[in-house]
């Protein structure tokens, strides 16, 4: 039997299968997938890295230090309670601080910086004043609406410290 009187009728839709069409194919494959992966590697490297702060990587090697920051702001037993509301100049910071037991706590080195999640060089800092006993604030000028972090740090006069940080929606009312 020979080719020509067999079943078998190869398609010869795009003509002979030579090894300059098979040479072609493979070319012209690979540099296709060799394209996409460089325009993928390209955005990659060309938009925002992911990194905000600089030397993350430091400051996620120094984890134990902040967990046991933490432990130490834990056995004081301070309380913060952050609010925020419109002022005429713009948005106010209160904070009030007590005791474990419920006691005003006086005398306080409190600093509040406003930072905002979503855009750089928005962020704000400035000290609060004590107005009352255990109560600080101030007036911040916030040139955004919208999500904002607040934290708030202070330190005492035997040299205790205390961080807290909220989110906080800042609305229009100015």
């Amino acid at each position: 039997m020979t080719a020509r009187n067999g079943d078998y009728h190869p398609v010869n839709r795009f003509g002979a299968l030579t090894g300059r069409r098979v040479l072609f194919g493979f070319a012209g494959f690979f540099g296709i997938v060799f394209a996409v992966n460089g325009f993928f590697i390209y955005k990659a490297l060309s938009t925002f890295d992911g990194v905000e702060i600089e030397g993350a990587y430091q400051k996620g090697r120094a984890y134990n230090h902040l967990l046991e920051r933490m432990d130490e702001q834990r056995r004081l037993g301070w309380q913060a309670t952050i609010s925020t509301d419109t002022a005429p100049a713009g948005t106010r910071l209160q904070v009030t601080f007590a005791r474990a037991d419920g006691s005003a706590l006086t005398g306080l080195d409190v600093e509040g910086t406003f930072w905002r999640p979503v855009a750089s060089g928005a962020d704000r800092r400035q000290p609060l004043a004590e107005t009352a006993s255990g109560i600080y604030e101030t007036v911040f000028d916030l040139a955004h609406d919208g999500n904002w972090l607040v934290r708030v740090a202070a330190t005492s006069a035997a040299g205790e410290t205390f961080v807290q940080e909220e989110r906080v929606i800042v609305s229009a009312g100015r």
